[in-house]
């Protein structure tokens, strides 16, 4: 609180007013009743100061009416001149960052005090009796005329003058209301009557005639953006923080850009012109065109439903060396998957035992597994510049604090007016919000206080741990209370002074209330009306941001909620987190049996037992422990999921002949063994990067197993339903049947393992951690599956076999059925399953049977992808926080409190990089403070601009700077002054201790105020130790202890400015936030870097920064600024792979490589058209499961594309009918069928994270993927499908449709005598 003493000595009696230019007072008469200094009255010419001490004070502090040492006339004694010079080292403390400010404030009381002429707008009011000295007159009210311009003037110079260690306003103290609504004629009222510490009414009258100049005091004042240049005083003018007008012009608002064409999106309108453009030139090259031309076609004789689908143009055509090479490829992959497949079905206990061996030794890497929960590591790389700021912060300072919060909602939302007397109250009425009433603010402090008493026992240290053993003490160890931020505080969480009353029987003059205006307005205020401080019981402040919700407009008294902060330290010890856990763990089962009960009372209608209030709360843990408890709970959910996928398989695997071969065709250990082979391969790659020292991550559970199964049972089914294919087919044996089979279907599954193996591993260079670990297990994965699947289950496949040979059943195949069942019989034509049926007679004449039909198709699969592509960048970005909690978790309550009522962002520190600065030069250190003669691009100067723009830079409270409040500290004049030195251990002295022995501290000033280098090396330690307090509120313990690291006590290494965000809400919100930091950060170290002549680069590298921003949120938004670019390298290294892979293994087949590419792409594009309809936004969980994306389109699509790549065919819609009829209803059941069950029962998963990010996006794959693979991939091949390996002529082509029209089957089943590989297979 500003204290300030006037003290008068008047020559006349009671309202006579003394002569034109005499005194109206001189000396001190001692103090009153009151307890207050009063002047002598003195009616009488000035008197000749002559003291040297207070002529060197007067010059100091009033040089305006200072004349030199032999002329200067006073009607001020020297005991009266030490007295005012003290109390305006309390108004330097407030005022003097701005030299203009402090000096027109000065002016207004150095010329009331000591001017020659002080009766010409001086007048005594009332008066009374010196008690020291008897017989003397005291002046005890006097009325004070100046003019009504120069009040105005002091006040616009001293409006935005700055308090840092409060992050308040001087005004908020010194006008007894807010700054912004601080008039002249309050400031003056409340310099003169309504401020407690006046020692006696000055009543500031104005006036406005210049015809009467002489009756009233009038002075010349310097604007606050003015440099101060008096006789004796040349200072700079104030900086932009304190002075709105030595800001630099803000920059006109630029509205957001949006890309618009014909006042719509225009990315919409550019991909309705491209869909538009692409569909005219497909349908006039593909469509029209071709029925102008005259084609010779074969017309088959009583044509079938089968045979109808291959109406042809036979042409022969010499085979090119890209088709040479095709065909060499297909033909060398081909003997090595029947030498491979032949060894393994002849050879099945080897195969079976090296491949247990392996897989066993692979899995013990379990025992080595760790998971990492923390999401620091999971989702910021340790070289990303958020965590490179966070772990500088930890390390020089320490970890961000622990915070324990409850937000109190009173049921009774009414408002509510107090009426006081006034005066001495400064208003007659208040009209307060629901928080106020005082009945419930006993309830808080009840509960509150047993929160403080909670208590938790630490068995296993066997030690009780108490809210002190584990809080946050700024001073200690002067100060041993906990660090809390509740609106009690400012009662020091005393009941006796909340209820403490200042009246009489009729009327209220001072109540909590009007405690509560003073210290919302000045928390800094020592001694208010009611006797009070504003501090809280620990020795900080309480700004009222931090513990009131829900008001507008910087209108406390409107708040509609209360928040309370209990703040506990972090630490890296894992001791001391534990001890902090255990305490928070206890505080939650406390909490959580509070509002149990509460909810409990109210539902029995017994509201006056209840509390009355609403209380959302949550601890540091409280996320994580919610998380583990969701985890849990939805592992039964997961459980179905998977176990659906795997009775789907092994109950659908095997092709059933008839009822009575039903026990034998079954194929259920078969398929129980694909889905152990499946789950074996997770575990080995788990086990694998165990044995390497990677850990794990949650996702590895939830994802890779989805993406294995999906990948691997597909496989299974083309496997099975291949072998079972090949019956109709005459093979010597068993043996070579199979080997046979994997043959033909090898390379495919070659194809796809090796390309989505590769995409993952390429996807590890993401930066992104949490992406790079799935992207390394999930290629380990696939590739062991891959191997397990073309080696050990081939090998059960063959023993599978001999069973079924044998008529044997299934899972009982130690006991033979009868020899009586019917036997196959060579030349019959086996019946194709239903879903190959389906596929064959139904599917691939709707999708390929009628031309307009596959050019709607086309034309509506390419409009979507367009569209999808045009609305990609409205895809949110961030992650609800409330998603990752279950839906009956406490934590989203406390999450709706957040976004309702709190006031106030989190905090945001300004760091100062090591050896960035060299603190002690008085240059470096224009480049940080904010005071006047520092730079207006400063530090300070800069973030100052940025709080005139809250909107862009989300920004809301001015910074603490240390430095700024270290050289007032330094330069104080309070009696006693802020630094002292006991004169005999040289130890520091606080304010607080009274010893002769404490001398000031010799300080040799330099340039504005500035301490020279050696001293400021000297004191900043006594600084930093020194505890705020009434005669030294800018002490810096409380402050400003954690926030600069010293190195031998004397040299500043590093330090950190604190502010506060805006109220932050949304992801948007976080993000921008963040980069608006980062902004303002990466333009003051350009700044200081320009002045030091040193380059800027604009790197990750930390050390390259001066400044940087450091926030708790940040390393966890930090993914954010750069996750599109991270998504789309990631994306590239997988089409990248998935093309070089596809075109390698096709024998350098770029026609269908880019096909495959091209349905791969399109899937992924239509994809993030899902997201945004579905409204999933882009984060790091999305990412991972569009990366997995790519892995499980290329299964989508792989198969169809390369068994068209080497089919015969003379045409590409031949070709597309037989690969689709061949290879659809594997890919359907493999994938599709496999999936729908498992990710259905998803949606009912208690996780809302499993349901948007799991259940949204898996079944969104599923439906698009198997649309582009089964339907549109079927219909691009055939439009642009590549060459076939071998074209038919008019005698093949005969031989090609007799067969079809013999065949039993209703499928298209080729048949191609000269280049089937079981010719080839006999040679080997």
């Amino acid at each position: 609180m500003l204290k300030f003493s006037i003290f008068i000595f008047c020559f006349f009696l009671y309202h006579i007013v003394a002569e034109d230019g005499h005194c109206i007072w001189y000396d001190q008469c001692g103090r009153n009743s009151k307890g207050k200094l009063t002047n002598c009255e003195y009616n009488g010419t000035a008197k000749l100061l002559t003291d040297e001490i207070a002529l060197q004070t007067l010059e100091t502090a009033c040089g305006m009416v200072y004349n030199g040492q032999n002329d200067t006339y006073t009607c001020c004694s020297s005991e009266q001149i030490a007295t005012m010079a003290d109390q305006f080292g309390m108004a330097k403390l407030m005022l003097g960052r701005c030299p203009s400010c402090y000096y027109n404030f000065r002016s207004l009381f150095c010329a009331m005090t000591c001017a020659a002429n002080q009766s010409n707008y001086l007048s005594v009011v009332e008066t009374g009796t010196s008690e020291k000295y008897p017989g003397r007159i005291t002046v005890e009210s006097i009325n004070y005329t100046v003019a009504d311009d120069f009040a105005q003037r002091i006040l616009d110079s001293c409006r935005d003058v700055l308090y840092p260690g409060g992050n308040q306003h001087s005004l908020d103290t010194m006008c007894g209301r807010p700054y912004d609504k601080c008039t002249k004629e309050s400031f003056m009222q409340y310099l003169g009557v309504d401020n407690p510490a006046v020692p006696f009414p000055i009543y500031i009258l104005f006036q406005n005639d210049t015809t009467k100049s002489e009756t009233y005091f009038n002075q010349t004042t310097f604007l606050c953006n003015e440099p101060l240049i008096t006789q004796y005083e040349n200072k700079t003018a104030c900086g932009c923080l304190d002075c709105l007008k030595s800001c630099r012009p803000l920059p006109p608002d630029v509205p957001e850009k949006k890309f618009l064409i014909f006042n719509m999106d225009g990315w919409v309108v550019i991909a309705v012109i491209c869909t538009v453009f692409l569909l005219i030139v497909f349908h006039g090259t593909m469509v029209i065109l071709p029925t102008f031309r005259k084609r010779p076609t074969i017309i088959i004789e009583q044509p079938t439903e089968e045979t109808s689908l291959l109406r042809v143009t036979v042409r022969t055509k010499k085979t090119g060396c890209l088709i040479s090479i095709r065909r060499r490829t297909e033909q060398y992959l081909e003997r090595i998957f029947f030498r491979l497949g032949l060894f393994c079905a002849q050879h099945p206990f080897i195969v079976l035992l090296t491949g247990t061996i392996v897989i066993a030794g692979l899995s013990s890497g379990l025992i080595k597994f760790q998971v990492t929960t923390d999401p620091v590591q999971l989702w910021s790389a340790k070289s990303s510049i958020a965590r490179q700021q966070k772990d500088y912060f930890d390390k020089h300072f320490k970890p961000f604090y622990r915070t324990t919060q409850l937000i109190i909602v009173p049921d009774d939302q009414t408002f509510e007016t107090f009426d006081y007397l006034s005066p001495p109250a400064p208003y007659a009425e208040y009209t307060f919000g629901p928080v106020f009433k005082l009945d419930f603010l006993s309830r808080v402090l009840d509960l509150q206080t047993k929160v403080l008493s909670l208590t938790a026992d630490v068995h296993e240290k066997n030690r009780t741990v108490h809210l002190s053993d584990i809080c946050f003490k700024p001073l200690e160890p002067d100060n041993e209370n906990c660090t809390v931020f509740s609106i009690l505080q400012y009662f020091q969480n005393s009941r006796e002074n909340l209820y403490k009353r200042i009246g009489d029987d009729f009327f209220t003059w001072f109540d909590y209330t009007t405690h509560f205006i003073s210290c919302s307005q000045a928390p800094t205020t020592t001694n208010d009306s009611l006797g009070l401080s504003c501090f809280g019981d620990f020795g900080g402040t309480i700004n009222p941001f931090m513990v009131l919700g829900n008001y507008s407009d910087a209108a406390y008294a409107n708040a509609t909620a209360l928040v309370i902060t209990l703040v506990i330290e972090n630490s890296n010890d894992p001791e001391k987190v534990q001890l902090a856990e255990a305490w928070e763990k206890v505080f939650l089962s406390f909490m959580k049996n509070f509002t149990e009960e509460q909810k409990s009372l109210r539902a029995a209608g017994e509201w006056n037992k209840t509390a009355n209030f609403t209380v959302y709360y949550s601890a540091e843990r409280s996320i994580e422990d919610e998380l583990n408890r969701q985890s849990q709970s939805d592992i039964l959910t997961i459980g179905i999921s998977y176990t659906i996928m795997f009775l789907y398989v092994t109950l659908t695997l095997g092709h059933i002949r008839s009822w009575r071969t039903c026990l034998i065709d079954l194929k259920i250990s078969v398929g129980f063994i694909g889905v152990l082979f499946v789950l074996l391969s997770v575990m080995s790659s788990i086990g694998f990067f165990s044995y390497c020292g990677i850990a794990g991550t949650l996702i590895i559970f939830e994802v890779i197993p989805f993406l294995v199964l999906a990948v691997g049972v597909d496989n299974i089914f083309i496997i099975v339903q291949h072998f079972e294919h090949m019956k109709d087919e005459n093979y010597p044996s068993i043996d070579i049947r199979l080997a046979t089979t994997i043959s033909r279907i090898g390379p495919s599954i070659l194809l796809t393992a090796s390309s989505e193996s590769i995409a993952f591993l390429l996807g590890a260079l993401t930066p992104m951690p949490a992406v790079q670990i799935f992207s390394l297990y999930a290629f380990m994965a696939v590739l062991i599956d891959f191997l397990l699947q073309i080696t050990c289950f081939v090998s059960v496949l063959a023993l599978d076999a001999r069973r079924q040979d044998s008529n044997r059943p299934d899972l009982c195949c130690c006991v033979p059925v009868s020899s009586t069942l019917p036997t196959d019989n060579p030349n019959e034509p086996k019946s194709k399953g239903i879903l190959q049926q389906i596929f064959t007679k139904v599917w691939t004449p709707l999708v390929l049977g009628n031309t307009y039909v596959r050019a709607l198709i086309f034309s509506i699969f390419i409009t979507i992808t367009c569209l999808s592509l045009s609305i990609i960048h409205r895809i949110p970005i961030g992650l609800d926080q409330k998603l990752s909690m279950p839906k009956d978790s406490y934590v989203l309550d406390y999450f709706y409190g957040l976004e309702n009522y709190l006031s106030v962002g989190p905090p945001v520190y300004f760091v100062v990089n090591q050896d960035a600065i060299d603190y002690k030069n008085i240059r470096e250190q224009d480049l940080l403070c904010g005071t006047s003669g520092c730079y207006s691009t400063s530090l300070l100067g800069q973030i100052g601009e940025a709080l005139r723009q809250p909107k862009l830079y989300y920004l809301a409270q001015p910074p603490s700077s240390w430095l700024d409040d270290y050289f007032d500290w330094l330069q104080s004049t309070n009696d006693p002054p802020c630094c002292r030195i006991n004169n005999q251990t040289h130890e520091f002295c606080p304010a607080t201790l009274n010893d002769t022995l404490c001398l000031k501290c010799p300080i040799t000033f330099q340039d504005n105020q500035r301490p020279s280098p050696d001293d400021f090396q000297r004191y900043i330690q006594y600084f930093l130790i020194d505890n705020p307090g009434e005669k030294c509120p800018k002490g810096g313990h409380a402050a400003y202890h954690d926030a600069v690291e010293l190195i031998n006590r004397t040299e500043v290494k590093t330090s950190y400015f604190m502010g506060f965000h805006s109220v932050l809400k949304t992801s948007k919100d976080f993000i921008s936030a963040m980069r608006s930091a980062n902004e303002i950060a990466k333009n003051i170290s350009k700044t200081i870097l320009n002045n030091q002549t040193r380059p800027y680069h604009d790197s990750n590298k930390l050390e390259d920064y001066p400044v940087f921003p450091y926030s708790v949120f940040y390393v966890f938004y930090d993914q954010y600024l750069t996750i599109w670019r991270d998504l789309i390298v990631n994306l590239i290294y997988s089409f990248t792979a998935v093309f070089l892979v596809t075109c390698i293994l096709l024998g350098f087949d770029f026609h269908t490589a880019f096909l495959i590419l091209l349905c791969v792409f399109m899937i992924i594009i239509d994809m993030f058209g899902v997201m945004y309809l579905w409204h999933i936004e882009l984060n790091a969980v999305s990412v991972v499961n569009i990366v997995m994306s790519v892995g499980i389109a290329v299964e989508f699509c792989a198969h169809i594309a390369r068994y068209f790549a080497v089919q015969s065919g003379e045409t590409r819609l031949i070709r597309a009918r037989i690969a689709l009829a061949e290879m659809g209803s594997s890919v359907f059941s493999g994938i599709t069928l496999t999936k729908i069950g498992g990710v259905v029962v998803l949606a009912f998963a208690k996780s809302q994270l499993f349901q948007v990010f799991y259940f949204r996006m898996y079944f969104a794959l599923v439906i698009v993927g198997a649309m582009h693979g089964l339907l549109f991939l079927p219909i691009l091949l055939s439009y642009f499908g590549p060459q076939s390996l071998e074209f038919y002529d008019e005698e093949k082509l005969a031989r090609q449709v007799s067969a079809t029209n013999t065949s039993l089957s209703s499928g298209i089943n080729i048949n191609d005598d000269e280049g089937d590989i079981c010719d080839s297979s006999r040679k080997l």
